[in-house]
């Protein structure tokens, strides 16, 4: 026994294991070192904790910070994801070009809303306009748009399809409740001057990217929601849409904010997160669940108010009879497949549900070897291949499918 144990293979198998090990450990002492440098960075200027006492939120078990910065290194992937840096370099030589440069038809600094930050820039084809409307919600975060100056390529790009485009700035205050309610003002301010600037005000689509789509998402509930919510304070005063009893106040306080919500013709949805309650959980999966966006924006145990997905079922399941005419008539998903910021699954889920609740055209567009889809950066370059694809499935679902009478018309 003790032969076989002692064996020559045994033993070379042993040295060569302690040989590579040996060879590693000049390399994996630093590497080690850098993994722990970038996450205690990332997480003292990410975790709102780290303000109190920095010491006590840093990881130090090393599966977590292993876990951590995986979960960073492919975000990061995310960010890069598709052919970014040959989109941008197109970009910076088209603006080096004067021959291939494009018109600027902005007009900028419009003020929409009663407030001095309530302002938004109108990009207005110069021909061949299709009357179609896209107001883009600017939304690298939850709270306020100090980019939307990064989405004016994409606005202008869009603008040279025919459409008329608007990039309001919105979320003065700097919550997702802020940020709704001053959507809202800037769709109303679009429905009731379209005419003015020659568009259709039946024919007003929001776009949003990555948490703008989620608000996208929930900006379009509040029509059923408050409809819901007034038909079931008739029949029991306090009545419950969703399970938790601290998440149907938060949403009953949401959608009070929103007063009097156009209906929108269309939604384009591009790589964004429908589910706060699973997108949490996989967060913590992660060990980043108190540096992301969400840990921020969202109250704990309000994830389940703001989570698009789960308000259309319940809205389903509760409601004997729910309107049509209460969503928005087209509905556009776009995801990447290799997405791992928001996972392909939050785009399927909505899917499903807005299939379920009898909207009338619901498409969803999957890129197979994409990480994140973002038109910010895909639109850059408007003569490449996905940009070209991103402006067909977009130029599609904005096309005019129904010719009845917009309820934002008859108003």
């Amino acid at each position: 026994m003790a032969r076989k144990l002692w064996s020559w293979r045994a033993c070379a198998w042993y040295v060569g294991v302690l040989s590579v090990v040996l060879a590693l450990l000049p390399f994996a002492i630093p590497l080690s070192i850098l993994a722990y440098a970038v996450v205690w960075v990332y997480t003292w200027t990410h975790d709102p904790r780290a303000r109190k006492n920095f010491v006590k939120v840093l990881p130090i078990d090393p599966r977590r910070v292993f876990r951590c910065g995986q979960a960073l290194w492919a975000g990061m992937l995310d960010g890069l994801g598709g052919p970014t840096a040959a989109l941008v370099w197109a970009f910076v030589a088209a603006k080096l070009s004067r021959s291939t440069r494009a018109q600027d038809t902005a007009v900028r600094d419009i003020q929409y809303g009663p407030l001095a930050t309530h302002r938004l820039d109108l990009f207005v084809p110069l021909s061949t306009a299709t009357g179609a409307v896209i107001v883009i919600f600017p939304g690298y975060r939850w709270s306020r748009t100090k980019r939307a100056r990064m989405y004016r390529p994409m606005a202008q790009t869009l603008c040279g399809d025919g459409l008329f485009v608007v990039l309001p700035r919105v979320g003065s205050q700097g919550s997702p409740g802020d940020a709704l309610e001053d959507f809202n003002v800037a769709v109303q301010w679009v429905v009731a001057n379209a005419a003015n600037f020659g568009a259709d005000a039946g024919r007003v689509h929001v776009m949003g990217c990555g948490a703008g789509a989620h608000l996208c998402a929930m900006y379009s509930l509040a029509a059923p929601l408050r409809t819901w919510y007034a038909q079931a304070d008739r029949m029991a005063r306090g009545a419950q849409l969703l399970a938790s009893a601290d998440a149907d106040a938060a949403l009953r306080r949401a959608v009070r904010r929103i007063h009097r919500p156009p209906r929108v013709a269309g939604l384009v949805l591009v790589s964004g997160v429908y589910d706060i309650v699973a997108q949490r959980r996989y967060e913590a999966d992660r060990c980043i669940e108190n540096l992301t966006a969400a840990a921020r924006a969202f109250a704990k145990g309000e994830e389940e108010a703001w989570s698009p997905a789960l308000a259309v079922r319940a809205l389903r399941r509760r409601s004997a009879v729910l309107p049509p005419e209460l969503f928005p008539r087209s509905v556009l998903l776009i995801h990447g497949r290799l997405d791992s910021t928001f996972e392909l699954a939050q785009s399927q889920r909505m899917f499903r549900e807005l299939c379920a609740v009898g909207v009338p055209d619901v498409q969803m567009k999957i890129y197979a070897n994409l990480r994140r889809v973002d038109p910010a950066i895909a639109l850059l370059a408007p003569r490449s291949a996905l940009a070209q694809s991103l402006l067909e499935d977009i130029r599609a679902s904005v096309k005019n499918q129904d010719t009845q009478p917009s309820p934002n018309q008859d108003a």
